[in-house]
C-alpha cells in the first residue's frame, strides 16, 4: 500500500528553488568558513603539540647555535647532555666535526639584539619624519646628528 503522503510530492525541505538563491549562498559560505576554521585549528594543534615544543628539550638535545656556510649548508652546535658536538649538515647528510670536551658559554643571539636596536631606531625616526633606510645609527641616540652626517656624507661624494 503507498501512503497518500508519499505520492504528495517533495517535502517542503527539498523545495530550495534556484542553486544561486541568497539561502543557498550563504549555506556555502557557512561551510566554507566551518572548513577554514577546522583547518587552523588543526595547523594550530599541530605546532602546538609536535615533538620538541613541549617547553623541554625532547631527549636531551639542543641546538646551541646554527651557522649558515652556503645555499644548504651549515655548522650546527648541538647540545647533546652534557657533551657539545659540532655538526656539518649538508644535503647528503649529517656529519661529526668536532666532540667538544668543555661546552662552550651560552651567549645571547647578538645579531637578535642588532637588530632589534636597528629596528627601534628606525621606528623612531620615522615617527620623527627624518628616517631614511640608509641612515646610519647616530651615536648617543641623537637623531639631529645622524641627518647630518647623511648629508655630509652625500656632500662629500660631489
Amino acid at each position: 500500500m503507498v501512503s497518500p503522503f508519499a505520492c504528495a510530492g517533495t517535502p517542503p525541505a527539498m523545495e530550495t528553488g534556484s542553486p544561486f538563491s541568497w539561502m543557498a549562498i550563504m549555506q556555502l559560505f557557512a561551510a566554507l568558513v566551518f572548513v577554514l576554521a577546522i583547518f587552523f585549528v588543526v595547523i594550530w594543534m599541530l605546532k602546538r603539540f609536535q615533538p620538541g615544543s613541549l617547553g623541554s628539550a625532547a631527549g636531551g638535545l639542543r641546538v646551541i647555535s646554527s651557522l649558515p656556510l652556503g645555499a644548504r649548508e651549515r655548522l650546527l652546535l648541538v647540545q647533546v647532555g652534557e657533551q657539545q658536538l659540532l655538526l656539518g649538515v649538508t644535503p647528503t647528510g649529517i656529519h661529526l666535526l668536532h666532540a667538544l670536551e668543555t661546552p662552550l658559554p651560552e651567549t645571547t643571539r647578538q645579531s637578535a639584539t642588532a637588530f632589534a636596536s636597528w629596528l627601534r631606531t628606525a621606528m623612531e625616526r620615522r615617527k620623527q619624519g627624518s628616517w631614511s633606510p640608509n641612515t646610519p645609527p647616530s651615536p648617543a641616540g641623537d637623531i639631529k646628528a645622524g641627518v647630518q652626517n647623511t648629508s655630509s656624507e652625500s656632500s662629500s661624494l660631489d
